[in-house]
Formats: C-alpha cells, sequence, structure tokens
C-alpha cells in the first residue's frame, strides 16, 4: 500500500493474521490502529514517510517483528512497549521529533541496527549498551552534548554516527 496519499487505514486489516510483510510507506497517515497488534506473523513493517504523532503501545505485542520502520514522521514519543519486540533485528526512527529514548529498548536484545539520528535527543539512555548484537548506531543530526560512557562496551558496533551534534 506505498505511495497511494491513504490518509487512514481501518482497523479490520488487523484480521489478516498470516500477513507477514506490510508496507504504509509514503502515504499521509496520521493514525494507525492498535488492531494491528493481531498480526501475530508480521516480519515488516514499514510506515515511513507519513506523519504519525504516535505509535500505539500495543505494537509491543507484534512478537514476530524483526523490522520497524517509522521514518520520518511528526513522532514525539516512542512507547516503552516496543521494548518488549525481542525479535527485532532493525528499528529505524530517523527524521522525527523525538526527545527522548526509552529506556526499555535496550531489551531488544537481537537488534543489529537502531537509527535515532536527526531528532531532537538531548540524551540517550546508558540501558543501549546492554544492545550486545549492535553492529549500527546512528545518533547523528540530534541536540545530544554526550553519550554514556557505557556505550563503550558495544564490541560488535561497526558503524556509530554521532556527528551534527553539540
Amino acid at each position: 500500500l506505498d505511495r497511494n496519499q491513504l490518509t487512514s487505514i481501518s482497523k479490520e486489516l488487523g484480521q489478516l493474521v498470516n500477513l507477514e510483510d506490510f508496507h504504509l510507506a509514503h502515504n499521509q497517515l496520521t493514525f494507525v490502529p492498535k488492531e494491528l497488534n493481531q498480526l501475530e506473523n508480521l516480519t515488516w513493517l514499514d510506515l515511513t514517510r507519513n506523519q504519525l504523532t504516535s505509535v500505539p503501545k500495543e505494537w509491543g505485542q507484534l512478537a514476530n517483528l524483526t523490522l520497524l520502520r517509522l521514518d520520518q514522521n511528526q513522532l514525539i514519543s516512542v512507547p516503552k512497549e516496543l521494548g518488549k519486540l525481542s525479535n527485532l533485528t532493525e528499528l529505524y526512527l530517523t527524521e522525527n521529533q523525538l526527545t527522548l529514548v526509552p529506556k526499555e529498548l535496550g531489551q531488544l536484545s537481537n537488534l543489529v541496527v537502531l537509527s535515532f539520528a536527526e531528532n531532537q535527543l538531548t540524551s540517550v539512555p546508558k540501558e543501549l549498551s546492554q544492545l550486545a548484537n549492535l553492529t549500527e548506531l546512528y545518533l547523528h543530526r540530534n541536540q545530544l552534548i554526550s553519550v554514556p560512557k557505557e556505550l563503550g562496551k558495544l564490541s560488535n558496533l561497526l558503524k556509530f554516527y554521532l556527528y551534527q551534534n553539540q
């Protein structure tokens, strides 16, 4: 459903329990129904380039999700419940209005890529140092003045972008 100028989607789409990939990028969505948490086989969810201001906390129940793209929206926060997505390997939150990273994201033990680039972060939690499998961490273009020394424990990190911060 990419690139269709959609302004809403029906909560009944949550009944597509065998759906594995759901692409809703490049639309005009301002809201997504919490009922998508019923998509128990969903592995990919892409909502890049919409106008979302929030994410339902119920999405923390999407146990099989491996990729979540929420880039280029208007998010001001993300729910701590996303820290329950134990199979998540990639989380993209680039170009939003985020000021806080929930410390619960440090529980995403399978995470390989985490992007909070181009937000309004002034700090990141030391709990991100628990992401032992992380190979890419993007924090550039924020308002950071420091990062926790504990991030030095991320021994698998190959890419760590911090440019254009304070």
